[in-house]
């Protein structure tokens, strides 16, 4: 019969066995986010719920932060890449992107895509394949000044206003001895966000097949929108940023220097915070066109050589999830359901990001259409640029870009 120190020993060795046992039976599933603060923490609690409902499973959050693009292309390089990763410049990593659309129609039960607006989709497509579910997203709008509108007796903004009426407004706000304008113009706006105005007025910067610009990026409705710009510095109806002073359109509108300011959710917080009492009105139309919007949009997508592929398929579809999106506060719903189900869709302040959405489910940003787009882009830049400094022949800038873009396009 074994003595007492034996017993012990033996039940030791037995739970060091079991637990080196345990272990090794966990999966961890690697998750990297360029997000900090709150919005990293509401994703690590997404992945405690996971792990709750997946037990053996570890999800470890990775925080690339900043270096985000040089950590995951060094990962990708390197032949160990997280297992799931927020993404958005698909034509950059899409050849080392796991295809969703077969995992999407297996499980379309489960995910509903049709849950998810159609423009959301497209900006994880290419070449007519699924790269991301989206995680979230924001479209443009513009801010205004309550308080300033009343003090001026100027009418707010409404439901279907045109730049006309934006002009019109803008103009009432000068006062040169304040430094106080009606709206702010971008001398050196990203060329991304600047395309939805030359949706919106019937033309975009190259045509769907990525092969021409000459007729698109400098055609007459684009140089019509860039030379409207130009006017409103020139009529001083606009401040003019990034020309000699880097203060920012955000900075201004906090500070009450501008009655109106075009941006994003990114600002709202800080908007939030400046303690004012302001509304929120959709991007003017040119014209009876429809306006479109800029969209910026996060997904979640899966490495083509993930560690754990079926599991990163679940934690795509849990992180997909109607409890899921409705847990990321600092997000805009990227659910119908969830944004409807939180009222969004009818708020005043959030109405405007939904509604004009609905109108920007047909373009697709330049960058999805050519490999070589950044470099036109610069080209691109410098025109708006150029027109922006002189406040006018904005059709000979962009012709000029088109001339200097034309080889790239090969």
């Amino acid at each position: 019969m074994p003595d007492m120190k034996t017993t012990i020993i033996g039940a030791l060795l037995a739970l060091s066995v079991a637990g080196a046992a345990t272990a090794r039976a966990e999966e961890v599933l690697r998750f990297a986010t360029w997000d900090t603060g709150e919005s990293l923490a509401i994703q690590q609690a997404i992945a405690k719920k996971f792990k709750e409902k997946h037990p053996g499973v570890k999800v470890q959050v990775e925080p690339y932060a900043e270096g985000y693009d040089q950590k995951l292309v060094a990962a990708f390089g390197a032949g160990n890449p997280p297992d799931v990763m927020y993404m958005w410049n698909f034509p950059q990593y899409y050849t080392s992107l796991m295809p969703l659309d077969e995992l999407i129609a297996r499980d379309s039960a489960e995910i509903k895509p049709d849950d998810f607006p159609e423009g959301l989709m497209n900006t994880t497509r290419i070449e007519g394949k699924t790269y991301g579910m989206p995680s979230g997203f924001t479209t443009q709008v513009v801010f205004y000044n309550k308080e300033m509108f009343a003090k001026a007796g100027v009418e707010e903004p409404k439901e279907g206003w045109t730049w006309d009426d934006l002009r019109a407004k803008a103009a009432k706000f000068r006062d040169e001895a304040g430094k106080v304008y009606g709206f702010a113009v971008d001398a050196k706006p990203d060329p991304y966000d600047f395309e939805q105005f030359l949706w919106s007025n019937g033309t975009k910067y190259i045509s769907d097949d990525g092969k021409e610009i000459d007729g698109y990026m400098n055609s007459d409705a684009a140089a019509a929108v860039l030379g409207m710009f130009a006017d409103m510095a020139r009529k001083e109806e606009a401040v003019t940023l990034h020309l000699g002073d880097e203060t920012g359109g955000d900075t201004l509108f906090q500070g009450g220097k501008i009655a109106m300011f075009q941006s994003a959710m990114w600002d709202k917080a800080d908007i939030d915070a400046a303690g004012f009492s302001y509304g929120v009105a959709p991007l003017p139309t040119f014209g009876d066109r429809p306006a479109h919007s800029a969209l910026g949009v996060s997904a979640i997508s899966i490495a083509k050589d993930a560690a754990h592929p079926d599991l990163a398929w679940e934690f795509v579809k849990f992180f997909s999830s109607p409890d899921s999106v409705a847990m990321r506060v600092n997000d805009l719903p990227v659910r119908k359901s969830v944004a409807e189900a939180k009222g969004m869709t009818k708020d005043p302040v959030y109405k405007p990001f939904f509604d004009i959405l609905a109108t920007s489910n047909t373009e697709r940003h330049a960058y999805l259409k050519n490999a070589n787009w950044g470099k036109i882009q610069d080209n691109l830049a410098r025109a708006i640029e150029a027109t922006m400094i002189d406040q006018g022949n904005a059709k000979a800038h962009l012709d000029d870009a088109v001339k200097r873009s034309k080889r790239l396009l090969k």
